[in-house]
């Protein structure tokens, strides 16, 4: 009895979450919630520019680099990280860490997605496990960050969070243009 309440609360809050979560990105969609900064731009002064609504220059890239899109390209790759398996930590969808790098060519260099794999999975004669650990540290949608171009087709972005795990911690993902589409080239937290 106790079992299924369980089951139905922990429903009610993921469904509660969900529904949240979606209406701030909906919201934020709406709103342009960060510019393209020079490098020796602050983020301070960044934020104050955003909050008065101007505009600090954009960089004259080939494709613009968007917040859904750093969203976009940062939670598919940490969804790919975060493989189904059974009780014995098997992945249940890939059985080798190439199977699994070509999923993540879409989104990201196979450098980048070949260092994660090689962290977080392990693989058997009798399939892929993953290694039991904490996720890194990771970007935070609702949080500011800074977007600095670098060249034409690639922007680095920096962000500042905190949590209880890692305290105090900074993430830097480098999005680089190619094939007509944005990929992360690089990530580095500390």
């Amino acid at each position: 009895m106790f079992k299924n309440s369980g089951i139905k609360y922990i429903s009610l809050v993921t469904g509660i979450a969900i529904t949240l979560s979606l209406s701030v990105i909906m919201s934020s969609t709406t709103q342009q919630t960060v510019s393209a900064n020079k490098p020796s731009q602050s983020h301070e002064s960044s934020k104050a520019a955003l909050s008065k609504g101007k505009e600090i220059e954009k960089p004259e890239l080939k494709q613009e680099l968007s917040h859904e899109q750093i969203v976009s390209l940062t939670g598919a790759f940490m969804d790919k990280l975060l493989q189904e398996t059974d009780d014995s930590n098997k992945v249940i969808h890939y059985s080798t860490k190439n199977a699994l790098l070509k999923e993540f060519e879409k989104i990201a260099s196979n450098e980048v997605a070949a260092e994660y794999v090689g962290f977080y999975f392990k693989e058997r004669t009798d399939g892929l496990y993953i290694k039991p650990t904490e996720t890194p540290p990771w970007f935070q949608e609702n949080n500011d960050y800074d977007m600095i171009k670098q060249d034409n087709n690639t922007v680095l972005v920096i962000q500042k969070n905190k949590s209880d795990l890692y305290g105090t911690y900074s993430v830097k993902f480098e999005f680089t243009w190619e094939n007509n589409q944005w990929k992360i080239s690089n990530i580095n937290h500390n």
